[in-house]
């Protein structure tokens, strides 16, 4: 049989250790994610500290264990988040299962294992297309390095998980000594989710908002809603963003990014 000419290209990269990147932010909160992953599928995860537990939000690509990597930060109960379904905020669920929240719209999705592969080649003419339409490029390998030396690029896949509880709009996230109300913001996905801090002014984003190329022609996209999202997103008295990719900014940026993807509408 005829091997992928990706996957011989990933066989040959570099193991990079550790596999995460970790930011430490204000207010409690550590930034991860995955230096090494494709630049569209190099989402952030959040862990939230509070005085009860922690709040960890989304899960990555899977492709290392995320749980043996915040082991060292983890010392009180952790629930795991998922902002929507998609494979870089997924990837690692499985691992914590028992104590996991999303969205009812997509409860269904994470219980199956996606047909990805480390490319695109298995990817639907369809999505490909989908992604290209957002300016993404759709060739090559997805990872840049591998997490250790016996990682089987070819046998890679998402793990079902199971949520063991759904979240809602107006939902409020209680660590003990911190609140955060939940948001619920379709659009780039049915079920996307937010999580808004009010009295510090934080705002966890998720695919809903970050600074970058924002996605809204998958399938399960829908520009129209996105827009009453963005809309919405406006009107909060945000003092921060973390978004689901790339790096934090301000409220100015957060006007900026809603008003450009307004106007590329025609709204």
């Amino acid at each position: 049989m005829t091997v992928p000419a990706w996957q011989n290209t990933v066989e040959a990269l570099r193991c990079a250790d550790p596999w995460f990147a970790v930011e430490w932010l204000p207010a409690g909160i550590v930034r991860i994610w995955e230096p090494h992953v494709n630049r569209l599928l190099r989402a952030n995860m959040f862990l939230i500290a509070g005085a009860d537990r922690i709040l960890l939000v989304d899960a990555g690509m899977g492709i290392a264990s995320l749980k043996n990597f915040i082991a060292p930060l983890v010392d009180r109960p952790l629930t795991l988040l998922l902002t929507h379904s998609h494979v870089d905020h997924v990837g690692s669920a499985a691992e914590f299962a028992g104590d996991i929240l999303i969205h009812p719209s997509e409860a269904e999705i994470i219980k199956t294992s996606p047909d990805w592969s480390l490319s695109y080649q298995n990817e639907s003419e369809e999505r490909k297309k989908a992604l290209q339409a957002s300016g993404f490029d759709t060739n090559g390998a997805l990872i840049a390095a591998l997490p250790h030396a016996s990682f089987d690029a070819a046998g890679w896949k998402i793990a079902p998980a199971e949520a063991t509880g759904t979240i809602d709009e107006g939902d409020v996230i209680d660590l003990g000594d911190r609140r955060l109300t939940v948001l619920h913001l379709p659009g780039h996905t049915p079920g996307s989710v937010a999580l808004f801090e009010e009295e510090k002014g934080i705002l966890i984003g998720g695919d809903a908002i970050y600074d970058g190329l924002i996605i809204d022609t998958l399938p399960e996209s829908d520009p129209k809603i996105y827009c009453k999202s963005m809309e919405r997103l406006k009107t909060l008295d945000v003092d921060v963003v973390h978004g689901g990719h790339r790096e934090s900014f301000g409220p100015a940026k957060l006007r900026l990014i809603v008003d450009t993807y307004l106007q590329s509408a025609g709204r």
